[in-house]
């Protein structure tokens, strides 16, 4: 976008600008409605008024550059994004050019509520490959916080953060972030989460859901919508390493990366970095759900942490469980960059189950209630 033109406001341009300070985050399709209504406003008010763009979506397109132009000098811009999901929507954002602290907390919500909102954004993003969680993690969230928020209080917020464009709720019920956020946060994503970070291969913007290719030392990353318009090829390939499709299926991102039975987790994930350009992957990666016989490789630390995780969550350890994820990675807890929120661990329900039945036979058990 250029910064040295010199658009001079209009009627057309401050109604336009004062309906996205009210949302901030709207789909194209009905922000190119909103234009079309403030053009027939001013013509209703004006008989002469005529748009200096056509009411079509090309025109609208040219008409918020120029908006960006004119709000370029108060350090905001209006920004094309897109859906990470399905087939990529695109969104209009109204966002701060400015990725400091001042600008990040340049909002109505509370101190409490913004660090509430960073740990939900934390937790999402070293979920990977996840790169969502759900509700129940969501809401446990709180127990981390220095101050008191109940959850019913945060499930509001949930809500709020949804609605604003901050966070995304999904079919299933699992949080990630919205496209408000991905587009106003990306310089401070990137900063923040350098080693979880990735780009598409093909359109070069940050993902968050889509597909990695699997083979073997390449760790290219495809939007779902990127991914489908590659198939359409006449000889699909991973543009990074060349490799066919059609040999190395790839490894879901997102919450397709995880089965349903995760939705009713609670716990919150212990922390891994995510392999940049790692080359222990499987030939075709495999799910979470066929990542089982790793978990026996934990240490006999893992009981106490069981322990800790029944007090309501509050237990919170230093190191972290390897796990083998959906392209067969791991990852070493010594590389993992140090972080100012407390690490928390959990196991999942089957790796409770397991530790439970080595741990005490069932006949023992029942001897021990008498």
């Amino acid at each position: 976008m250029s910064q040295n033109r010199h658009v001079r406001p209009t009627n057309l341009h401050r109604l336009f600008i004062q309906s996205m300070l009210s949302r901030r985050a709207i789909k194209e399709d009905v922000a190119l409605e909103m234009y079309k209504r403030a053009v027939g406003a001013c013509q209703a008010n004006d008989d002469t008024f005529r748009p200096l763009h056509e009411t079509t979506i090309r025109g609208f397109r040219t008409f918020i550059t120029d908006v960006s132009d004119i709000l370029h000098d108060l350090g905001m811009e209006v920004v094309l994004g897109q859906e990470q999901t399905g087939k990529g929507k695109s969104w209009v954002v109204l966002r701060n050019m400015d990725p400091t602290e001042v600008a990040l907390q340049a909002t109505d919500y509370t101190p409490l509520e913004i660090d509430y909102y960073r740990r939900v954004v934390k937790e999402i993003i070293e979920s990977y490959p996840a790169n969502s969680i759900s509700h129940g993690q969501a809401t446990t969230i709180v127990g981390e916080l220095e101050g008191t928020m109940a959850r019913h209080v945060a499930e509001t917020l949930l809500d709020s953060l949804c609605s604003r464009g901050w966070l995304s709720k999904s079919k299933r019920g699992r949080y990630t972030l919205g496209v408000r956020a991905i587009s106003e946060l990306e310089t401070y994503l990137k900063q923040q989460f350098e080693d979880y970070m990735q780009n598409c291969k093909h359109c070069k913007r940050v993902i968050l859901d889509g597909v990695c290719c699997s083979k073997q030392g390449c760790d290219a990353h495809y939007h779902s919508y990127c991914y489908s318009a590659i198939l359409k090829l006449p000889r699909p390939s991973c543009p990074e390493c060349k490799s066919k499709f059609s040999e190395y299926e790839p490894s879901p991102i997102g919450e397709k990366a995880v089965s349903r039975a995760e939705d009713e987790f609670t716990g919150l994930r212990n922390k891994r970095k995510r392999p940049r350009g790692s080359t222990n992957r499987n030939g075709k990666g495999k799910s979470r759900a066929d990542g089982d016989e790793e978990e026996d490789d934990t240490d006999e630390d893992e009981d106490e942490l069981e322990e800790e995780e029944g007090r309501d969550g509050e237990g919170a350890g230093s190191g972290f469980i390897e796990r083998a994820g959906p392209s067969g990675w791991r990852v070493d807890s010594s590389s993992r960059r140090r972080s100012i929120v407390p690490e928390t661990q959990y196991l999942d329900d089957e790796a409770e189950a397991d530790d439970d039945d080595e741990e005490e036979p069932p006949t023992s058990r029942r001897k021990s209630r008498r």
